[in-house]
Formats: structure tokens, C-alpha cells, sequence
């Protein structure tokens, strides 16, 4: 397909220079590049059949809109394969969605990160990690999916540390995080269906975590034992504080880890009994002497099986609590070249 494109061209003498544009022009997050030539973003566009002025999503607050044609650039520049182009635009859907709230938790001066889920088979297809090291390094879908989705909050929604972002330590979580719940391992539902997708269907989910809490316990004998603990834990860098329009929707993410998660098998615990004796464990003092859970509902409790066998360990992400996780339905590939 054809493509005019709105953004300027820029001559540069070869790759090096490129890249050392786009570090000059401040469009990078402190890493190198891919340079985005017109070719490259117009193969990206492509597998999506979406023109480069199709708007992706809009954050009013800032007066921005997200067209497809910034999305594909920057994730170009973010390393990405064409073929995680509709990953990369679902997610850019999803974090436009209002609950979401992306204009607070890219700008607070917390440091939210933002977490991109992913479920179906598309985990598979784009070779999405879900186990042994889920979190780290050396996964180039995972890395580069997050990557391009931040670029665009950098580049296109100016989220730039000293303008619109504010974080005074910030977090290394916002230079990438993405990665797919472990379908294969587990017998749970996975999360995209517990939240109204047919299974069968791929999906992303974005959280915008504010405090990653990792609950390590090396013999623990029940679900009841490591939950306990993860409550606790999570008690202590979590508190309710006053009431908001986000009451309703605010989340807490479990990503329930390969070892814990088949000690909870073994006692025949489902994700609504980790959820169920959660909730009432969160409870913590509020305002004055009430004491109250810092989310609605054992609902809001998000349950994600990922990680590979080795420590017992499940991570507890406590969310910038302004915002409510969105799902959305990653649409199929749609070549059009």
C-alpha cells in the first residue's frame, strides 16, 4: 500500500547518524534506536491494513491524538517485528481506554509503570515469554512490544521526565514491561476470558503498577501460607487513603508463580480462591480508625499464572490507584502487501 505520511523526513548519512538523531531530538529512552525509515513504518502499517492518519486513541486532557502512523514509528524505532504491530496497537487502544487513565499514571510523581498482559494463541505465534525469567531480559517480543508502547507515551503523549513527567525517582519498569500469562501450564481460566473475551480469542491487558510487591517463600506448606504472607506484604506499601471515582475499578495484579501456583493445584484452589482469601487480607487502616480493603471486590483481584519453576515466588502488583486495568481484543493480522 501507498502511504503518505504527516511526519517529516529527516536525511541523515547512513544508520550511525540516524540513531544519533534520534538521540539529539530526544525521541529515544536513553537506548538506541531502530531508525523508522518511510519503508520500515510502511511495511509496520501494512500488516495492520491501517492508514498512517487512522487514529489509534486520543489523550484529551494533553490535546493529543495517537494516529497509527506514530504508533508504527515508534515501534520501529522500539526494535518490534512487523508481526507485533497488532499487539502493539491494541495495547496503544487499551491504554487510551478512560478507566485507564493514562494522562495520571504516566505523569505522577510516583513512577507508575505500565504492563502490558498478553493471552491466545498470539503469545505463542510472536514467541511471547510467560515463563523462566518472565520479567527479565532476552525475549524480543517482550521487550520490544513494552518498549514500543512506552516510546509512544514518551514521543507521542510527551510523558518526557521533567515535562510531563513528574516521577522523582521514576522506575526501570517504564522502559519496557510486557509479558503473557502461562496458558499452557495452567488449567485456570485465563485472564482475557475471566474478563469477557472468548478464550480463543488473543488478547491485551494493561495495569499501570505502582509498586511491584514479590512474595518468596521457599517450603510453604498451603495456598493459605504464601497468600498470607503476599497480604501482608502487599498491607505494607498499600493502604486506603480517601475515596475517588476509581473506587470501583482499581485492581490489584497476582502473577501467581509456576511453583505456587502448583501448590495451589494440588489443594484444588481455582483463581476465585486465591482471589476470595485475598480480599479480606487487604484490609488495612484508612482514614482515622477504619479500617478498609483498598478495592471493591475479591473481583478486583487480577490472577495471572506466569513464571518458570524454580523459587517460590508470585509477584503482587500494587497499582497507581487512579486507574482500572482495561482488556482488549487484538485483532488479526491484515496484510495488505
Amino acid at each position: 500500500m501507498n502511504h503518505r505520511f504527516h511526519s517529516p523526513e529527516i536525511a541523515t548519512e547512513g544508520p550511525v547518524a540516524a540513531i544519533e538523531t534520534c538521540f539529539d531530538r530526544g525521541w529515544t529512552d536513553g537506548l538506541p534506536v531502530m531508525p523508522p525509515t518511510p519503508d520500515r513504518v510502511a511495511e509496520f502499517l501494512d500488516v495492520v491494513a491501517l492508514k498512517p492518519d487512522e487514529v489509534i486513541g486520543a489523550v484529551p486532557t494533553r490535546e493529543v491524538v495517537i494516529t497509527a502512523e506514530k504508533v508504527a514509528i515508534n515501534a520501529v524505532m522500539a526494535g518490534c517485528l512487523p508481526e507485533y504491530m497488532p499487539v502493539v496497537v491494541a495495547a496503544c487502544r487499551a491504554m487510551c481506554d478512560e478507566p485507564f487513565n493514562l494522562h495520571a499514571n504516566s505523569g505522577t510523581l510516583s513512577g507508575a509503570a505500565q504492563i502490558v498482559v498478553v493471552n491466545g494463541p498470539i503469545r505463542k505465534e510472536l514467541g511471547i515469554n510467560s515463563g523462566l525469567g518472565v520479567f527479565g531480559p532476552g525475549f524480543r517480543a517482550n521487550a520490544t512490544i513494552g518498549r514500543a508502547v512506552r516510546l509512544v507515551i514518551r514521543n507521542v503523549t510527551r510523558s518526557i521526565p521533567g515535562f510531563l513527567d513528574r516521577a522523582s525517582f521514576s522506575q526501570p519498569g517504564r522502559f519496557t514491561w510486557c509479558f503473557g500469562e502461562n496458558e499452557e501450564d495452567s488449567p485456570w481460566t485465563p485472564l482475557h476470558a475471566e474478563r469477557g473475551l472468548a478464550p480463543e480469542a488473543s488478547a491485551v491487558t494493561l495495569f499501570a503498577p505502582m509498586d511491584p510487591v514479590k512474595a518468596t517463600g521457599l517450603h510453604p506448606k498451603s495456598p493459605e501460607s504464601f497468600l498470607e504472607r503476599a497480604a501482608f506484604l502487599v498491607r505494607t506499601v498499600w493502604t486506603y487513603k480517601q475515596s475517588s471515582s476509581y473506587d470501583s475499578c482499581r485492581s490489584l495484579l497476582a502473577v501467581i508463580g509456576w511453583e505456587h501456583m502448583n501448590l495451589c493445584l494440588q489443594a484444588g484452589w481455582s483463581k476465585a480462591d486465591i482471589r476470595n482469601y485475598l480480599f479480606p487480607r487487604l484490609r488495612a487502616p484508612g482514614n482515622g480508625w477504619e479500617f478498609r480493603s483498598p478495592i471493591a471486590s475479591p473481583d478486583n483481584i487480577l490472577v495471572v499464572a506466569a513464571g518458570g519453576p524454580a523459587v517460590m515466588q508470585s509477584w503482587f502488583m500494587v497499582p497507581f490507584p487512579s486507574h482500572g486495568p482495561v482488556t482488549r481484543a487484538v485483532e488479526p493480522a491484515r496484510r495488505t502487501s
